[in-house]
């Protein structure tokens, strides 16, 4: 049977957080076709909003998913602290069917995608008509405690809700209509017998589901319990049923009453979501697995590659003789791509870290000044091929920061590598930093390149984006260093902004990060030199052969002895049987992974080890610690690292 469509009021007051002027012209032409009066509110800042629910009273919020200023989840948040009765529907082009459930899950009453904004006005309908039900409810049960007669004339008006009256023992003296076409049964038939004839031919006829309601009631005051039920005439249906102790005034019991909704399509609309959610996660998950996979499958044959050029330098220099000329132009340009390549897994990597909300930081007081000093060396040494000059201007008095030094460093070089990159040959860089107030640091790193349009400027930190395909097509690149700064830059605290005067006139951007008063630790500077530590016996576990061969060679450069192991069972065995200085071992084995490998290699040997692996996560890296691996490298490893890292864990023993 068709309900008929809730009581509306003359007018409907709505608030809109909307930045986009055009947008918001298109909702209100969708919520003029609504048979009622809608007067809108537009705002789009945080401080807005929580002014007008601050002094406002609304129908329903219409948000955006995506706000220059702030996000549709804090907007979320805010309007379930401070209106939590007002329906929140988001009003998105971009929201995805991941965040979408996310959204719900968290309190959103619904989404209408800006592709389908002919759906509004039923949403709007629906979430006000289902807020009316969530107060009327709250009314009815009040004044069921407080007037047995006001009771009878207010549930029988009820037409969605079967709205029963128990005596103490559970047995029904009161029965509206709704109850009568909800479950079958008119009032002179059922009046005077037990609830349990709800659940005839269900285990006990029901006794112990009548049992269990009431005890619930007289401990908690209500009852709730959801379960799929049975009518007189056969239908099935799920219900939602409220169970609610009365009491006089003086806090006898004198009965109960029962209420039991049809929520047959919530519960099918709730399915669908937990499907779509559990589809979602699994998608997730087959992502990670993928990305993991990749990312070891691509660094795997970039190690050889950077190895044998190692080698071939290597072999020039204990010869004494210079690189041929073709060689001294080819070797460098090899391995740049291969540090490029690295670089752009890296930066897959990071992003899906950063989304999944994963990224762990380990602050500590630094110095920025001083940790910025080996990148400018090292944009300075890139920026040479383009002929760009780079101009320092570190003008910050104070420049103490609490920050992860690997991740501040990394915000930085992406600023630096963009400027480069977009700069074209003779431009210039100029690097400088001021403290804005007695509170910031603000790096600055502007640039004469090819300038930043008004049409990208809104999604220059957005993923994958970059101004428009020629650009991709021109500069290479994923699009995402930008992104990857945004996000870690937010992760400490700080803003990061853009600012260019158009296509062609260069660009600036802007990180602050708040100082801190703490003292930076002072860090010794390394001492170590190839082939500190003298000769060493090591177990290599390795299944890729040319790695193996190019590992195997450069370590005996070194002077070291190295047995290569290529699956868990051999290396299981070679440690039992030999005495070793070190391991390096690979995660991703035929029989097994490293993880098996360093367990058995404990068992047999007093000696550090190293996890040599494709796989770069977060996640990754702490397994391997957990593990009982002594460090971490991820492919491409350059020799000079290997061997340092080599040399500190060795020394220390």
């Amino acid at each position: 049977m068709t309900q008929p469509p809730p009581i509306w009021p003359s007018r409907l007051k709505v608030l809109l957080v909307e930045d986009n002027l055009l947008d918001a012209e298109l909702t209100l032409a969708r919520l003029s076709t609504m048979d009622c009066q809608c007067d809108v509110t537009r705002i789009d800042t945080e401080a807005q909003l929580r002014e007008q629910l601050r002094n406002e009273v609304y129908d329903v919020i219409l948000a955006d998913f995506m706000l220059p200023m702030f996000s549709g989840p804090e907007a979320l948040a805010i309007a379930q602290q401070q209106a939590p009765d007002v329906p929140f529907i988001f009003v998105s082009g971009v929201l995805g069917e991941e965040h979408a459930v996310d959204m719900l899950k968290q309190g959103a009453t619904d989404y209408v995608l800006k592709q389908r904004l002919q759906r509004l006005p039923m949403t709007v309908r629906r979430a006000i008509g289902e807020a009316q039900e969530r107060r009327s409810r709250i009314k009815a049960e009040s004044a069921l405690r407080e007037y047995e007669t006001g009771f009878r004339l207010l549930v029988d008006a009820l037409r969605d809700y079967a709205v029963i009256g128990l005596d103490r023992n559970g047995s029904i003296r009161s029965w509206n209509s709704a109850a009568e076409r909800l479950l079958g049964y008119r009032a002179d038939e059922i009046t005077g017998e037990s609830v349990s004839r709800l659940y005839a031919g269900e285990p006990n006829n029901g006794s112990d589901e009548v049992l269990q309601s009431l005890n619930g009631a007289l401990q908690k005051g209500s009852y709730v319990r959801d379960r799929w039920l049975t009518s007189r005439t056969g239908k099935v249906f799920f219900a939602s049923m409220v169970t609610t102790a009365i009491r006089n005034d003086e806090g006898d019991l004198i009965g109960f009453s029962k209420i039991i909704r049809d929520t047959t399509e919530e519960r099918r609309a709730g399915d669908a979501l937990r499907l779509a959610k559990e589809q979602a996660e699994a998608a997730n998950a087959a992502k990670d697995r993928f990305l993991a996979m990749l990312s070891h499958e691509l660094r795997t044959p970039l190690t050889p590659i950077l190895a044998a050029t190692t080698f071939i330098e290597q072999r020039f220099i204990d010869q004494g003789a210079p690189l041929p000329d073709g060689l001294s132009e080819l070797l460098p340009l090899i391995r740049r791509n291969i540090e490029l390549e690295a670089r752009l897994i890296d930066d897959l990597l990071d992003l899906n870290t950063i989304s999944h909300g994963k990224l762990s930081l380990e602050l500590a007081p630094m110095d920025l000044h001083e940790a910025m000093q080996d990148l400018i060396r090292t944009a300075r040494i890139e920026a040479a091929d383009k002929n760009l000059q780079i101009n320092t201007r570190l003008d910050a008095a104070r420049c103490c920061i609490n920050g992860d030094a690997a991740r501040v460093q990394q915000i930085i070089w992406n600023l630096l590598r963009n400027a480069i990159k977009f700069t074209p040959t003779d431009g210039g860089v100029l690097i400088e930093t001021r403290n804005p107030d007695d509170a910031h640091i603000a790096i600055r790193v502007t640039d004469s390149g090819i300038g930043i349009g008004d049409a990208a400027m809104p999604r220059i930190f957005s993923a994958f984006e970059q101004a428009d395909t020629s650009i991709t097509r021109q500069f290479g690149g994923l699009g995402l260093g930008l992104a990857i700064a945004h996000a870690l830059t937010l992760r400490h605290g700080g803003s990061l902004q853009a600012y260019s005067a158009g296509e062609g006139l260069g660009a600036s951007f802007t990180v602050t990060l708040p100082l801190t008063d703490a003292i930076p630790v002072e860090r010794a500077a390394p001492t170590l030199s190839r082939g500190d530590g003298g000769p060493l016996r090591i177990l290599l576990v390795e299944d890729n052969q040319d790695t193996t061969l190019a590992m195997v060679t450069l370590l005996g450069m070194s002077g070291h002895s190295v047995d290569a192991a290529a699956t868990v069972a051999d290396a299981r065995s070679m440690a039992s049987n030999g005495r070793y200085d070190l391991l390096i071992s690979d995660l991703g084995l035929p029989d097994g992974n490293g993880m098996d490998v360093v367990r058995a290699f404990a068992q047999h040997q007093s000696a550090p080890s190293i996890a040599m692996t494709g796989y770069g996560m977060d996640e990754d890296i702490r397994r391997c610690r957990d593990a009982g691996f002594t460090a971490h490298v991820t492919k491409p490893v350059g020799f000079d690292r290997l061997n340092e890292l080599i040399v500190s864990l060795t020394v220390q023993r």
